[in-house]
Formats: C-alpha cells, structure tokens, sequence
C-alpha cells in the first residue's frame, strides 16, 4: 500500500454478533453446498475497528440490510430471466449434465431467497453491510 494509499472495505456484517457459519449437521446441505466448514465468518459490524495496528479508520458506514435483500432478489430476477443460459453456462464451466444444472440453479435461486429474506429481517437492521476506509498510519 503506498504510504498515502487508502483502502475501502465492504462486508456483510451483523449488527452486534461475529460468528463462524457452520452446518449445523451432517444432514445441513445448505451449509455444506454454500459455505464449507471454516470458509464463512460474519464479523460484527465494529469488528474491523479492533484492528488498526498498521491502518486507520477514518469513516465509517452501516448499510441497512435491505440493501443486500434487494441485491439478492435482483440476481435471483437474473437467473429466472434468462435460465435457459445459466444452465448452458453451468454445463460448461463446472463440466455436468443438465440434471446437476437444473438442481444447482435451483440451489443458487435458494440462495437468493434465503439471502433476501434473512436480510429483510428486523427491517433489515439486524444483518447489514459494513463499509470502512482505511488510510495507512
């Protein structure tokens, strides 16, 4: 980073809790299919705060969640319109037939959903996006 470099960071955050996501059994395919174990963490929305060793905050931001809920929707929108060409795009990058296409559009449209309602939630004042900027100190 150059010495008067600055550095934006977004993230999904709660608004008090920083929690690992972890399937919640054998049978959670959810978190399986979408976060294998250790690779989701939500921080808190102060969580990045504590780590100013080597940058500084200086602003600040919370998003209300409903921001992400309408991203969320958006992409599900994206997929139902034009499903036809996530299907041919998932054949051809992941390298399977049209049965595990259809069911990994159905995942991803699951996916959406849940992310909007989840982000919905409390008014969306409960999940929320963090954004940060950071200069060097």
């Amino acid at each position: 980073m150059k010495y008067d470099g600055l550095i934006f960071l977004e993230h999904l955050c709660h608004k008090s809790f920083s929690y690992h996501g972890e399937p919640l059994s054998e049978d959670d395919w959810y978190a399986k299919n979408f976060f294998p174990p250790g690779s989701l963490l939500i921080p808190s929305a102060t969580c990045l705060l504590y780590f100013q060793e080597d940058v500084t905050v200086i602003d600040h931001w919370l998003l209300s969640g409903n921001h992400f809920a309408r991203t969320s929707e958006e992409m599900l929108k994206g997929i139902d319109g034009k499903i036809e060409e996530v299907k041919d795009i998932f054949m051809s990058f992941y390298g399977i037939g049209e049965e595990d296409a259809v069911k990994l559009i159905n995942w991803w449209r699951l996916f959406c959903i849940t992310g909007a309602e989840l982000f919905k939630y409390n008014d969306g004042e409960e999940w929320l996006i963090s954004q940060l900027l950071f200069k060097r100190k």
